[in-house]
C-alpha cells in the first residue's frame, strides 16, 4: 500500500496496517509514526491516541500493537507540529528545515535513514528500560506538566540509566513544539546531567584503565625479576660446574 506520511512526508509502502475500533491505521516505513487511513464508521467511537516509537530496535510493528492497548481517556497533544514550522524534520537530531535531502545540522542524508538508523540501536538488555522512559515521557508531554513533573521524569530517566534516550525524546518533542518553555528548561538540565554522567563514566574508565595498566606493569616486573633470578641461578650453577672440572 503506497502512502504519504503526514508526519515526515515519506512516500512509499506502509510498514504495517491494522484495523482498530473500526478505523484503519497505517505505519510509515520512514519514521514509524502511525496515522489513520480510514476513520471509524461509528461517529461516537472514542479516538485512540497513537503511540509510536522513533527507535528502530523496538520494531515498527509494535507501534500499532501498543496503540491498541492505550487507554482511550489518556490525554494527547495533536500529532501535527505547530503551524509555521519547516516541513522536514531530521530523524536523528530533530532539526527542522525546508530541505528534504540532508540535515543542515547533523549532516544526515535522509535517504540513508530509510535503510538503517545506527543511532537508534538499543542494547537488548536496555529495551525494557528505554520503553518505560519513552512511555513516561509521552504521558508527561500529553498534558501541561510543570517543572516538578519534569524533574521527576529526569530522576526516573537517571534511575533507568536512559538519560541519552530522554534527551533525544525532548529534542524531537521540541522540534514539534518549540514554544514549550518548560520542556526547554528541562532539556537544558537533562543535557547537563548527561554531560556529568558522561564525565563520571570517563573518569571511571580512566581509573579502570590506569588500575589495569598498573596491575599489568606489576605482573610484568615480577616476571622480569623471576627470569633474572632464574638466569642468575643457571649462570651460577654452570660456573660452579666449571670450577669443579678445573679442580685436580
Amino acid at each position: 500500500m503506497q502512502i504519504r506520511c503526514e508526519h515526515c512526508g515519506h512516500e512509499g509502502e506502509a510498514a504495517d496496517a491494522r484495523s482498530v475500533e473500526g478505523a484503519i491505521w497505517v505505519v510509515c516505513g520512514g519514521c514509524g509514526e502511525a496515522s489513520p487511513l480510514i476513520k471509524a464508521s461509528k461517529p461516537d467511537a472514542p479516538a485512540l491516541p497513537v503511540e509510536s516509537t522513533r527507535y528502530a530496535t523496538t520494531g515498527v510493528s509494535n507501534a500499532v500493537e501498543r496503540m491498541e492497548r492505550l487507554e482511550p481517556a489518556m490525554p494527547s497533544k495533536p500529532a501535527a507540529p505547530a503551524a509555521g514550522l519547516p516541513p522536514h524534520k531530521c530523524p536523528k537530531c530533530g532539526h527542522r528545515q525546508d530541505d528534504a535531502v540532508a540535515c543542515h545540522k547533523c549532516g544526515l542524508v535522509f535517504a540513508n535513514a530509510q535503510k538503517r538508523r545506527p543511532w537508534e540501536e538499543i542494547p537488548p538488555n536496555r529495551k525494557v528500560a528505554f520503553g518505560r522512559v519513552e512511555s513516561a515521557f509521552r504521558r508527561l508531554v500529553a498534558q501541561d506538566s510543570d517543572a516538578a513533573a519534569h524533574a521527576e521524569f529526569e530522576a526516573f530517566a537517571v534511575k533507568e540509566q536512559a538519560v541519552d534516550h530522554a534527551v533525544r525524546l525532548y529534542r524531537h518533542h521540541l522540534a514539534d513544539y518549540p514554544g514549550d518553555e518548560v520542556s526547554q528548561m528541562a532539556l537544558s538540565g537533562l543535557v547537563q546531567r548527561a554531560q556529568m554522567v558522561a564525565q563520571s563514566l570517563a573518569r571511571e574508565q580512566i581509573k579502570t584503565t590506569v588500575s589495569e595498566a598498573s596491575r599489568a606493569l606489576k605482573w610484568g616486573l615480577a616476571a622480569v625479576v623471576v627470569l633474572l633470578l632464574a638466569a642468575a641461578g643457571f649462570w651460577l650453577l654452570r660456573l660452579m660446574k666449571a670450577q669443579q672440572q678445573l679442580l685436580p
